[in-house]
Protein backbone atom coordinates (compact mmCIF):
# COMPACT_ATOMS: atom_id res chain seq x y z
CA UNK A 1 0.00 0.00 0.00
CA UNK A 2 2.77 2.41 0.82
CA UNK A 3 4.02 2.45 -3.10
CA UNK A 4 0.50 3.33 -3.93
CA UNK A 5 0.58 6.11 -1.55
CA UNK A 6 4.15 7.36 -2.81
CA UNK A 7 2.65 7.48 -6.54
CA UNK A 8 -0.20 9.33 -5.81
CA UNK A 9 1.87 12.06 -3.88
CA UNK A 10 3.91 12.47 -7.23
CA UNK A 11 0.49 12.87 -9.31
CA UNK A 12 -0.81 15.59 -6.98
CA UNK A 13 2.75 16.72 -6.88
CA UNK A 14 2.88 16.42 -11.09
CA UNK A 15 -0.53 18.53 -11.06
CA UNK A 16 0.66 21.19 -8.73
CA UNK A 17 3.21 21.77 -10.36
CA UNK A 18 1.61 22.33 -14.04
CA UNK A 19 -1.52 24.16 -12.42
CA UNK A 20 1.41 26.95 -10.84
CA UNK A 21 3.05 26.88 -14.14
CA UNK A 22 -0.21 27.46 -16.18
CA UNK A 23 -0.85 30.55 -13.85
CA UNK A 24 2.37 32.08 -14.48
CA UNK A 25 2.19 31.81 -18.18
CA UNK A 26 -1.29 32.92 -17.93
CA UNK A 27 0.78 36.29 -15.37
CA UNK A 28 3.37 36.64 -18.19
CA UNK A 29 0.69 36.93 -20.69
CA UNK A 30 -1.74 38.95 -19.04
CA UNK A 31 1.70 41.63 -18.01
CA UNK A 32 2.29 42.49 -21.47
CA UNK A 33 -1.68 43.36 -22.22
CA UNK A 34 -0.86 46.12 -19.30
CA UNK A 35 0.35 49.42 -20.31
CA UNK A 36 4.10 49.92 -19.06
CA UNK A 37 7.28 50.93 -20.28
CA UNK A 38 8.71 48.23 -22.09
CA UNK A 39 11.87 47.46 -20.05
CA UNK A 40 9.62 46.95 -17.17
CA UNK A 41 7.70 44.27 -19.34
CA UNK A 42 10.45 42.37 -20.44
CA UNK A 43 11.74 42.39 -17.18
CA UNK A 44 8.72 41.00 -15.61
CA UNK A 45 7.99 38.45 -18.07
CA UNK A 46 12.08 37.63 -17.52
CA UNK A 47 11.78 36.73 -13.75
CA UNK A 48 8.49 34.70 -14.20
CA UNK A 49 10.70 32.63 -16.38
CA UNK A 50 13.32 32.28 -14.22
CA UNK A 51 10.46 31.42 -11.83
CA UNK A 52 9.09 29.08 -14.05
CA UNK A 53 12.19 27.56 -14.79
CA UNK A 54 13.61 27.11 -11.43
CA UNK A 55 10.28 25.19 -10.80
CA UNK A 56 11.02 22.90 -13.44
CA UNK A 57 14.25 22.05 -12.60
CA UNK A 58 13.47 21.51 -9.04
CA UNK A 59 9.93 19.10 -9.09
CA UNK A 60 9.98 17.85 -13.34
CA UNK A 61 13.96 17.64 -13.26
CA UNK A 62 13.87 16.00 -9.48
CA UNK A 63 16.65 18.24 -8.63
CA UNK A 64 15.20 18.74 -4.94
CA UNK A 65 16.27 14.86 -4.10
CA UNK A 66 19.89 14.99 -5.87
CA UNK A 67 23.01 16.25 -3.89
CA UNK A 68 23.30 19.42 -2.57
CA UNK A 69 26.55 20.14 -5.03
CA UNK A 70 24.06 20.09 -8.29
CA UNK A 71 22.14 22.16 -6.66
CA UNK A 72 24.68 24.76 -5.55
CA UNK A 73 25.81 24.14 -9.67
CA UNK A 74 22.44 25.38 -10.96
CA UNK A 75 22.06 28.10 -8.43
CA UNK A 76 25.41 29.70 -9.86
CA UNK A 77 24.06 29.32 -13.55
CA UNK A 78 21.08 30.76 -12.93
CA UNK A 79 22.89 33.62 -11.00
CA UNK A 80 24.99 34.27 -14.27
CA UNK A 81 22.39 34.05 -16.15
CA UNK A 82 20.18 36.83 -14.19
CA UNK A 83 23.67 39.06 -14.02
CA UNK A 84 23.76 38.54 -17.96
CA UNK A 85 19.81 39.88 -18.22
CA UNK A 86 20.65 42.52 -15.75
CA UNK A 87 23.79 43.85 -17.87
CA UNK A 88 21.64 43.35 -21.03
CA UNK A 89 18.46 45.53 -19.93
CA UNK A 90 20.92 48.12 -18.63
CA UNK A 91 22.48 48.42 -21.85
CA UNK A 92 18.66 48.86 -23.42
CA UNK A 93 17.44 51.37 -21.05
CA UNK A 94 20.66 53.48 -21.01
CA UNK A 95 21.38 53.35 -25.20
Amino acid sequence: MEPLKKKLEGYKLYLVTFTVLSILTLLAVEITQVRLSSPVVIGLILIIAAIQAAIVLRYNMHLKFNDKILTIFVGIVFSMILLIIIVTMLDFVYR
